[in-house]
């Protein structure tokens, strides 16, 4: 829906997607842990996302109509594309869409930009927090279309490519005359050197997003910038220092009380939220392998989920026992403590209604039901894996905008290939 397409007013989504009804109290969470860090973790996510809203504003001020999500979806597929390209298209965490764009070029951009060309899931949607929070974009909405760079972006995009890119044309103007009809010369190394994905980010770029990543944009909460300022300074101790194990009974000197009760309770709702899942994938395997591919409560359910869902029940009390405030996370782990076996597995798939569905009595496969087995897919390739670097040793479950950061931090320091 992101490519201008007319469609119905409700889609069913068949991606194998459980929010369970606590989506809210995962991003809660997450914001709490490092507000405004969206999911953000090396820098040329940033900069390909703020450069394609500096390309679209210069072509519309050519008189072209065109939207921002069009433009920043085709600048990031030629970015991965000649990151996959110079890397013998090898895999790399940096990159996405090599599948899809294997045998295909963006020297047009109708072809960069066309839904097929690349994945459906951008990079870019990643950065919808995290532009306004910087101050790399103004906006009073949450809509990529309605973002206006500010003059820390176009000093960041010159920090990056501060030189001509085409004979005389800075980066900006070339990938405007490429959307204006032109071809790119995807050969070209200064071209390469400016957008590749895989490209060391520039010395004067990581200065200036280390420095927004401090001061934050003008409108942006104090406590917010407090909190994240805090996580730097952490997490920039941990890179100096690796081998450390985190252990929550001992609270780092850079991070206050209660933020750091946030991340603990954080991380147990996460577990809480991996055991509910594996509650429902073992379920639907059960269902998979029976003939009549459902299961009718009444009927005795099996050891193996049974187990998790002890499991889950005591994951669930580690977080209540925390005593945290989020209402949604909290009446959820009630729920799973509360209610006995067959009331906890009736509303889990209640939340889920994707993968499992309850009909009555019964339990049936949903839209997205596939026995459990893990489907070799685009949904793969685009989903926001939480990337944890070898070390530091995390605490489990915790917020993946930790290890985010502290991956960002290590781009910013031009180390980041040592970590993924």
């Amino acid at each position: 829906m992101y490519w201008g397409l007319l469609g119905p007013e409700k889609i069913v989504s068949e991606r194998r997607t459980r929010s369970l009804g606590i989506a809210a109290s995962i991003r809660s969470f997450n914001d709490l842990a490092v507000p405004g860090l969206g999911g953000v973790w090396f820098g040329r996510q940033i900069f390909t996302a703020v450069l394609g809203l500096a390309v679209a504003e210069h072509v519309r001020s050519q008189g072209n109509q065109i939207q921002n999500i069009r433009v920043a979806n085709a600048v990031e597929a030629l970015s991965c594309w000649l990151g996959v390209h110079n890397n013998g298209w090898q895999s790399d965490q940096r990159l996405r869409g090599a599948t899809k764009m294997f045998g295909k070029s963006p020297k047009h951009f109708a072809d960069a930009g066309a839904s097929n060309f690349y994945v459906t899931q951008p990079m870019r949607m990643a950065t919808v927090q995290t532009l306004p929070s910087l101050g790399f974009v103004e906006t009073s909405t949450s809509r990529f279309n309605s973002f206006k760079c500010t003059g820390v972006t176009h000093n960041f995009i010159q920090a990056v490519c501060p030189e001509p890119v085409h004979y005389s044309q800075n980066i900006i103007s070339c990938l405007s005359a490429w959307v204006h009809g032109q071809l790119i010369n995807v050969d070209n190394p200064k071209i390469s050197k400016a957008l590749s994905m895989l490209e060391t980010f520039p010395e004067a770029g990581c200065g200036i997003l280390s420095e927004q990543l401090i001061q934050g944009s003008v409108g942006e909460k104090s406590d917010d910038k407090e909190r994240r300022r805090a996580a730097c300074l952490w997490i920039e101790g941990l890179r100096n220092n690796p081998a450390q194990e985190i252990d929550w009974k001992k609270k780092p000197n850079e991070i206050d009380i209660q933020h750091w009760h946030d991340l603990h309770a954080g991380a147990l709702f996460f577990l809480v939220r991996e055991a509910a899942i594996q509650v429902l994938d073992e379920l639907e395997k059960y269902i998979a392998n029976t003939a009549k591919t459902h299961f009718v409560f009444g009927a005795s359910l099996p050891e193996k989920i049974i187990e998790y869902l002890n499991h889950l029940r005591q994951e669930s009390k580690n977080f209540l026992d925390k005593g945290h405030n989020d209402s949604i996370a909290k009446r959820f782990c009630k729920e799973c403590v509360d209610e006995g076996d067959e009331g906890v597995l009736g509303k889990l798939v209640k939340r889920d209604g994707q993968v499992l569905r309850l009909t009555g009595k019964a339990v049936v496969p949903g839209p997205a039901f596939n026995g459990g087995t893990p489907s070799m897919s685009e949904e793969q390739e685009t989903s926001d894996t939480e990337l944890l670097p070898q070390s530091p040793l995390w605490p489990a479950g915790i917020s993946p905008r930790i290890s985010n950061l502290f991956l960002l931090n290590a781009d910013l320091h031009q180390e980041i290939d040592k970590w993924i």
